[in-house]
């Protein structure tokens, strides 16, 4: 029976790695080269960086100085180094193992929704052949030329949902599978797919209850449970760094972004192709039409049902706020959940779940006539319809692959490590000759200091109120660890020009934050002081992992003699070993020696407070219009444009009650009617609606009763000469509910429930 298991195990591996094979094959003349496509350079940086650090210095990559002026390599959420992958990097190089890790995804994705599918589906057959369509689909191939690797990560959504119906059917080894697939994912910087792993998982788990017997349900929703809470424990690692990353600089995204019914069959039919150099939303979820009169076909057994159901809701949530009653709005409305930016990505659970009904076809619909012949050539056409999906997708694969614009990283790295004004597009260049790039843009709002400086003299020197007492030089310099020999006549403050974050620590003297600079207070004397960058959060975080394998360890030994963990004899001690990792976790933090972070400034894109105190100078136009909404415009302000064509707004007003999350500010530029027709190259409107002030907090977020200022630029390049006005309002962030009333308009002008702020004319 074993050897039987194994031999079709080797089989099923071996077509998936031929598959997998054929999927990269025309790439792997391009495995010493980059992509230049924008948002790779500092996507890839990211991981060559922590392999050069291994290398070059025999350091855990813990800091990466290479970007922003240094952050947390463990806790930015896009670096994808804790995983197994690593080692990959390690064996061949950043640029080689790029394309291995492709291949090696593509092999885990196929089995994983192979071992998935097969829980279902009676017919091995039917789930080996239709195991590759999610694990090829169309957006992989994105993923892949934008330099997007981490979403590779998202194969592993299979394996959790394996692991979730286990769990629900009382199997230990499903919490053991959900926990190590989903800590993997993390460490692959799947972070901004989490969200989407997160809802999956809740319909997989609703629908494995409800297959159950009622009688076991409580035993099943314990396990469900356990797996929930290991899943968080194991991945500790990656969870409690990030967690402090973002407490400190919080990921926020706004927006409306939707798509017709339409605009989504055209992304699982349509045509994947590159346009200027970048794909569309067209064939960018490639499964074809092939595919989805499958589904249809699959339909006709109920067991089809949940399946179907599921895809039609991921669907639903696809549609963002185009859809009247958006399922998309209301999951943002959620904490968690609040950061997803494109809902489309809701397609690939869609793709997910609708394979069920695939394989059930090929599975069922042979059997549904008489005859051999009837029953070959039924599946021979069935299995055909799949295999021309998934060849339509390995062909979309190798058309936007070959066609990215590739370059070569030379090296030539100085000897002293320096910070550059720099290039972000260009950022793995810079880090190949041991340059830091100051250009800085992240998806969260890094703590990044407004001290760093490019070019300096020196990287690290005395601050201006000690630059007599004494000098510095550097010793020794590597990613995180910089030896400095200091001699000052009295005590100094030594200023390295990096951001400062928690865990960094000093041989001598004490790690100081100088207004977000990377800062060591010295006493006075001769000293050669070593500063180290080992946060409390990685060292922590990777103590709670290593105690939850082991506890996993010992729940799946306890199994193997008593089966039920959650039995009465055994649910206490199973309990236990649930929570361990948790008491863990709170002694650590409880521990900690490192300082916390700051609280997040409240700023507006100038450097404006967005939170302000009365008689702090502000000069503007009187408002104190009130909106059912309760929200009360207290001034506004106009100005420009100016020299580049931007014209500048300040709002300020005040969050009187709680509001919806949803609630955005309209802001709309408008030429007076009374002027002459615009031509034809040239606007008469602009549209500025925010959700966010300044990037720091939603309008909901707004401290009750404070003094919001929010201030920020629009661009009128192609604005028709004539007077403008500039009006507010408020209303649901679709635009599709109305404008909230103007109940009492003070000293504002108010048109159409909006208030103007002010005029300006173009000339």
């Amino acid at each position: 029976m074993i050897s039987r298991l194994a031999r079709h195990l080797t089989l099923r591996l071996a077509f998936f790695c031929v598959l997998a094979a054929v999927f990269v094959w025309p790439i792997l003349s391009q495995a010493a080269h980059i992509n230049e496509f924008r948002d790779v350079h500092h996507l890839f940086m990211y991981e060559r960086s922590a392999i050069d650090t291994i290398r070059r210095y025999g350091e855990l990559p813990l800091w990466n100085p290479y970007y922003c002026g240094g952050f947390d390599a463990v806790g930015a959420p896009q670096t994808r180094f804790v995983s197994p992958t690593l080692l990959l990097g390690l064996l061949f190089g950043a640029e080689r193992a790029e394309i291995l890790t492709v291949f090696f995804f593509a092999v885990v994705g196929m089995e994983g929704m192979y071992r998935w599918l097969r829980l279902r589906v009676t017919e091995p057959l039917a789930a080996l052949v239709v195991a590759p369509v999610f694990a090829l689909s169309g957006q992989y191939a994105v993923a892949y030329h934008r330099g997007w690797i981490q979403f590779m990560g998202f194969e592993l959504v299979p394996w959790i949902l394996l692991g979730v119906t286990l769990a629900a059917r009382r199997k230990p080894s499903g919490i053991a599978i959900a926990s190590v697939a989903f800590a993997t994912m993390l460490g692959f910087a799947g972070f901004f797919a989490a969200p989407l792993v997160a809802v999956a998982a809740v319909f997989e788990a609703v629908r494995a209850l409800s297959e159950e017997p009622r009688s076991a349900r409580v035993r099943s929703v314990a396990m469900l449970s356990a797996t929930a809470s290991f899943m968080a424990t194991v991945a500790m690692l990656r969870l409690w760094p990030v967690a402090e990353t973002l407490m400190s600089a919080p990921r926020i995204m706004a927006g409306t972004p939707g798509h017709a019914p339409k605009a989504l069959l055209s992304a699982l039919v349509g045509v994947l192709a590159l346009k200027d150099g970048n794909t569309e939303l067209s064939g960018s979820f490639y499964v074809g039409a092939g595919f989805l009169a499958l589904i249809a076909l699959g339909t006709h057994h109920r067991s089809a049902l949940t399946s179907v159901i599921i895809a039609m809701i991921c669907g639903w949530l696809a549609m963002g706020y185009a859809s009247r009653i958006s399922a998309f709005g209301m999951l943002r409305e959620l904490p968690v959940f609040a950061a997803i930016r494109y809902p489309e990505r809701f397609l690939w659970l869609g793709i997910l779940f609708a394979s069920a009904p695939v394989a059930g076809a090929l599975s069922r619909v042979p059997y549904i006539g008489e005859g051999r012949k009837w029953r070959f050539g039924t599946v021979l056409v069935l299995a055909a319809g799949v295999c021309w999906t998934v060849g339509g997708e390995i062909a979309a694969f190798h058309r936007v692959a070959l066609g990215r614009e590739m370059g070569v990283v030379t090296e030539g790295r100085v000897a002293d490590f320096r910070q550059a004004r720099g290039n972000r597009w260009l950022t793995v260049h810079l880090e190949s000759q041991n340059i830091g790039s100051l250009s800085c843009y992240e998806t969260h709002r890094l703590s990044e200091s407004t001290l760093l400086r490019a070019d300096l003299p020196a990287e690290e020197y005395l601050a201006p109120d000690s630059a007599d007492a004494g000098t510095v030089k550097r010793r020794a310099w590597s990613p995180t660890k910089i030896t400095l020999g200091v001699a000052v006549s009295r005590p100094a403050r030594v200023l390295v020009n990096q951001n400062w974050a928690p865990g960094w620590h000093a041989t001598v003297g004490k790690v100081v934050s100088h207004e977000g600079l990377l800062a060591v207070d010295m006493p006075a004397g001769a000293h050669e002081v070593a500063l180290t960058f080992l946060p409390w959060s990685t060292l922590g975080g990777a103590t709670v992992t290593l105690v939850s394998l082991l506890a996993l360890v010992l729940i799946g030994l306890r199994a193997r003699r008593r089966r039920e963990i959650f039995s009465r004899r055994q649910a206490v001690a199973t309990s236990l070993l649930v929570l361990v990792p948790w008491l863990v976790a709170g002694a650590a933090y409880a521990a900690s020696p490192d300082d916390e972070w700051p609280s997040p400034l409240l700023t507006n894109p100038n450097g404006s407070p967005a939170v302000v105190h009365e008689g702090d100078g502000h000069v503007a136009t009187r408002a104190g219009a009130v909106f059912s909404l309760p929200l009360r415009i207290e001034e506004g302000r106009v100005t420009g444009p100016d020299e580049h064509q931007s014209v500048l707004v300040d709002v300020y007003f005040r969050r009187l009650a709680k509001i919806p999350k949803s609630t955005t500010m309209f802001v709309h530029l408008e030429r007076r009617k009374d002027e002459p027709p615009a031509a034809k190259d040239h606007e008469d409107f602009y549209n500025a609606d925010h959700q966010v002030v300044g990037g720091s907090f939603y309008l909901s977020d707004a401290p009750e009763g404070g003094l919001i200022h929010d201030a920020f630029g629009v661009r009128i390049e192609k604005a028709a000469p004539g007077t403008w006005d500039v009006w507010v309002a408020f209303g649901h962030v679709s635009g599709k509910k109305g404008r909230s009333l103007v109940t009492s308009p003070g000293e504002a002008t108010v048109s159409d429930h909006r208030v103007r702020l002010g005029t300006f004319v173009v000339r």
